[in-house]
């Protein structure tokens, strides 16, 4: 068994106004959690991890090719593997999203 706690995650700001914590990195699965500051978004990208994401608090404006939504606490959404997506938050409040790859994004682990 593996567990982490916030304060023993892996923490990340690759941006300012972006902090994630990377919780588990398990063989085929990782665990991540994200906040964006009010106005902040992550650009446009892909990555061939299948991934599922599960608002937490605040509101997500997501859009992919299929069109821009407006998701709010409680939802949760899935991108196939590299399907192009950006994920801003529009405010007022702090966005927090729990995030799940399939398999573990090798990427973000390398950001250390």
């Amino acid at each position: 068994m593996d567990f982490k706690s916030k304060e023993t995650a892996i923490y990340q700001e690759p941006r300012n106004g972006i902090r994630r914590w990377i919780y588990i990195v398990g063989e085929k699965v990782m665990l991540m959690m994200v906040e964006l500051d009010p106005n902040v978004g992550i650009p446009q990208h892909t990555h061939p991890q299948e991934q599922i994401s599960f608002i937490l608090s605040g509101k997500a404006e997501v859009r992919t090719s299929e069109g821009t939504y407006v998701f709010n606490e409680g939802t949760a959404y899935h991108f196939k593997p590299n399907e192009p997506h950006e994920t801003r938050n529009p405010g007022p409040e702090k966005l927090i999203v729990l995030e799940v790859f399939a398999p573990p994004r090798e990427d973000l682990l390398k950001e250390r």
